[in-house]
């Protein structure tokens, strides 16, 4: 069984979020109030509320080339692991990382109100991480 500790969920989380949607302008995420479901393998799942401020979507918003070299930036921040692929295709978003000899595939399907992430690793042949955001106005 994989075990995630939890500073490595909230990178896991976090480059997702640096990694968010290059669509059309029209369809970005959004900034303001989102509620995030999170469901790890063989744990309950946890919903939780994050306010998104425009500077977070700004970056989310980069230009794919300069949101390639700061996911594979993120990613080799441990110095354990690299980006192996990055792929954009109409409003998903998958990477491929690699620690050693586990690589990480996450894949993320954006829109400008909702979002839905799956994160698979090659120990297991299930998802590991699903999370599902929505979003729900604006920041309290």
């Amino acid at each position: 069984m994989i075990k995630f500790k939890s500073a490595t969920i909230l990178a896991l989380v976090g480059m997702m979020f640096t990694v968010a949607p290059l669509l059309r302008a029209e369809d970005r995420m959004r900034p303001g109030l989102w509620e995030m479901t999170t469901t790890l393998v063989g744990k309950p799942s946890r919903t939780r509320s994050t306010c998104f401020t425009p500077a977070m979507v700004e970056l989310a918003n980069q230009p794919a080339q300069m949101l390639r070299e700061a996911t594979a930036k993120a990613v080799a921040k441990n110095g354990l692991c690299t980006l192996k692929d990055f792929k954009m295709d109409g409003n998903t978003i998958s990477t491929t990382q690699v620690c050693g000899s586990k690589s990480t595939t996450i894949t993320s399907t954006y829109s400008r109100d909702a979002f839905d992430t799956v994160v698979t690793s090659t120990e297991r042949e299930i998802p590991v991480v699903h999370m599902q955001g929505k979003f729900l106005g604006a920041c309290k």
